[in-house]
């Protein structure tokens, strides 16, 4: 019996010096600054709105507008953010850069009071979650 309970326990170590062994020589490359700035490139629609506060105005007016899921917001690779209702661009000029790897500031006009910071939940190939200062949360799904 002991020569049994042994046995598997040499086996167990085997086997998990051999997965780390395998481990060990992966390259595991991370993913770079450059790669995740370029996920946020193309067009994304709103998918929904999220908020803490029940009283937050900004979600009220946003969810007023019957058109909120309809539009869709073009990320371009030099800052610049064309929004888009059907066939039609609204005339707004809107723009982005990245304060760091987790927030964004939105500017919409040339005036610096019109810059919004808007803090990154998550970001990957299919979905984008920014948060508002005011909490309110926006999920954007990539289109296809």
């Amino acid at each position: 019996m002991k020569k049994i309970i042994l046995a598997v326990i040499l086996l167990a170590a085997a086997g998990g010096a051999v997965y780390l062994f395998t481990q060990r020589n992966r390259n595991i490359e991370p993913l770079s600054e450059t790669s995740y700035k370029e996920t946020i490139v193309g067009d994304w629609k709103i998918d929904s709105i999220a908020a803490n506060d029940s009283n937050n105005l900004g979600v009220l007016i946003m969810a007023l507008d019957t058109n909120l899921t309809s539009y869709t917001f073009s990320f371009s690779k030099d800052g610049a953010v064309t929004q888009s209702l059907n066939d039609s661009i609204m005339p707004v000029k809107r723009s982005y850069q990245w304060n760091d790897s987790a927030n964004i500031i939105l500017s919409e006009g040339d005036s610096a009071s019109d810059q919004q910071y808007m803090k990154i939940l998550a970001l990957t190939k299919e979905q984008l979650s920014l948060m508002s200062a005011d909490s309110a949360v926006i999920y954007f799904r990539k289109k296809k």
